[in-house]
C-alpha cells in the first residue's frame, strides 16, 4: 500500500484502506448531446491509490466521463459514489478532486507561490501552514526557488509541474489529469511523465489520467480503461491490454498488430487461403469470416520454406529493431515482422526473397472479420 502525505489541513489521523478499497464506483453512466450518446451506460470501480488511464481515440468519450467525474458535465443517468458519498449531484466546488488541464490553466497575473496557494487561501488555511504545504510541494516538483516567478518565465514543463502542485496543495482524494502532457514536446514528455508517475505512488492520491497516447497509458497505468465510441472496450492491466486483448478494436488501438483475412475452423484453428494456423481458442463458428491478429515481434522468419511463405518486399530499421515486409506467397495479403537488429545485420541481403514464416499459436487470437474497424 502507497504511504500518504503527512497532512496539514486535517487534524484527524488519515482513514486506513487496503489497495483494493473502492475509491470511485460509476455506475450505470449515460451521457447525451441531443440525439448523440457520448457515454453509454458505463461502470467502473477505481480503488483507492490507482493510477487509471482512460485511453481512446478522440471522440470515444473519455474526456466526457472525466468532467462527468468532476461535476463539469451532468451525467444523463447513473451514479458517481466517491468513498461511499453519492456526488452524482453535487457541484463541481463540493466534490474532492484536484486536476490539471492540458493547456496548464495557471493564472498568469499570480507567482508561482501564489499560484500553489490559490486553493488553501480560498479555505482560509493559516498563512503558515499555507507556506509549509506551498514550500513541500514545490520540493516535490523540483521547483525549490521558483516561489517569485511568474508563469511566463517558465518553460512548458515547468508551468505543468506548477498545475500538478495547485492541483495537490488541498490534498484531494482523487486527482484528475486531463492530457496534461500532450502539448509537450516529446522529450519533455517522457521526463515528465516519470516524473508523475513517481510522484502518485510516493503519494498515494488516487489517479485518473486522460490520454490518447498508448504509450503514456503503458507506462504510467496500474490499469487502462479503452474506450471507444461511449463504451468501455476492455479494463486490465497494460500487460493484459497489451497482450490479452478483448477485441479486434483494442488490438488494433494498442501497438502494432497484424490482422490476416482467414477462416474459422474448430477450436483453435483458421485457414489462411489453404494454409492451416493454429491459434489460440476461439468461439467462432467453422466457415466465419475471421481476422487473425498477432504482433508483430512474434512472427518468426527462417530462410527454410514452410507452410507459410512470404517475399520481403520492405525492410526499414527502427533502432532496436528491423521492420521486414513480407508478401505473402499464397494469398494477396501482406505481414510484418519485427526481427531484433543486433539479429539480424545482414536482413537487407533478403530483399526480394521468400522466407518461412511461422505464427506461434500462442500469440494468433482470432475477431471476427471486420471487427478491428470500429
Amino acid at each position: 500500500m502507497h504511504t500518504t502525505m503527512t497532512s496539514l489541513l486535517a487534524a484527524d489521523a488519515p482513514i486506513v484502506m487496503t489497495p483494493t478499497t473502492p475509491h470511485l464506483r460509476i455506475e450505470a453512466v449515460t451521457k447525451r448531446f441531443g440525439t448523440f450518446t457520448a457515454l453509454d451506460n458505463i461502470s467502473l470501480t477505481i480503488n483507492e491509490g490507482e493510477f487509471v488511464c482512460f485511453l481512446g481515440p478522440s471522440g470515444c468519450g473519455k474526456t466526457t466521463l472525466l468532467r462527468t467525474i468532476a461535476g463539469l458535465a451532468r451525467q444523463t443517468a447513473g451514479t458517481l459514489i466517491q468513498r461511499d458519498k453519492d456526488i452524482s449531484t453535487l457541484p463541481t466546488q463540493a466534490r474532492d478532486f484536484g486536476i490539471v488541464f492540458q493547456s496548464y490553466a495557471l493564472f498568469p497575473n499570480l507567482t508561482v507561490f501564489n499560484n500553489v496557494a490559490y486553493g488553501l487561501r480560498n479555505r482560509r488555511v493559516e498563512r503558515s501552514r499555507i507556506q509549509a504545504r506551498v514550500s513541500e510541494l514545490l520540493a516535490l516538483v523540483n521547483l525549490t526557488g521558483s516561489d517569485n516567478k511568474y508563469p511566463a518565465a517558465l518553460s512548458g514543463g515547468q508551468q505543468q509541474r506548477v498545475a500538478l502542485a495547485r492541483a495537490l496543495a488541498t490534498e484531494p482524494g482523487l486527482l484528475l489529469l486531463d492530457e496534461p502532457l500532450s502539448a509537450l514536446d516529446a522529450r519533455v514528455r517522457g521526463h515528465l511523465r516519470s516524473q508523475i508517475k513517481a510522484l502518485q505512488a510516493r503519494l498515494g492520491v488516487t489517479t485518473i489520467m486522460v490520454t490518447h497516447d498508448q504509450e503514456e497509458a503503458l507506462t504510467m497505468a496500474d490499469r487502462i480503461v479503452v474506450m471507444n465510441h461511449g463504451v468501455i472496450e476492455q479494463v486490465g492491466t497494460p500487460a493484459e491490454i497489451y497482450h490479452q486483448p478483448a477485441s479486434a478494436f483494442v488490438a488494433s488501438f494498442i501497438g502494432s498488430m497484424n490482422f490476416l483475412e482467414v477462416t474459422a475452423q474448430g477450436d483453435n484453428q483458421a485457414l489462411l487461403g489453404t494454409t492451416p494456423c493454429a491459434c489460440l481458442s476461439h468461439t467462432l463458428k467453422v466457415g466465419q469470416a475471421a481476422q487473425l491478429a498477432i504482433r508483430p515481434e512474434a512472427v518468426a522468419l527462417s530462410r527454410q520454406a514452410g507452410a507459410l511463405n512470404g517475399e520481403v518486399i520492405g525492410i526499414e530499421f527502427l533502432g532496436p529493431f528491423q521492420r521486414v515486409t513480407l508478401r505473402l506467397t499464397d494469398v494477396d495479403q501482406t505481414l510484418i515482422a519485427d526481427v531484433p537488429s543486433r539479429d539480424s545485420t545482414d536482413l537487407s541481403l533478403y530483399q526480394g526473397q521468400v522466407l518461412g514464416i511461422h505464427l506461434p499459436a500462442e500469440a494468433a487470437r482470432l475477431y471476427p472479420a471486420g471487427s478491428s474497424q470500429q
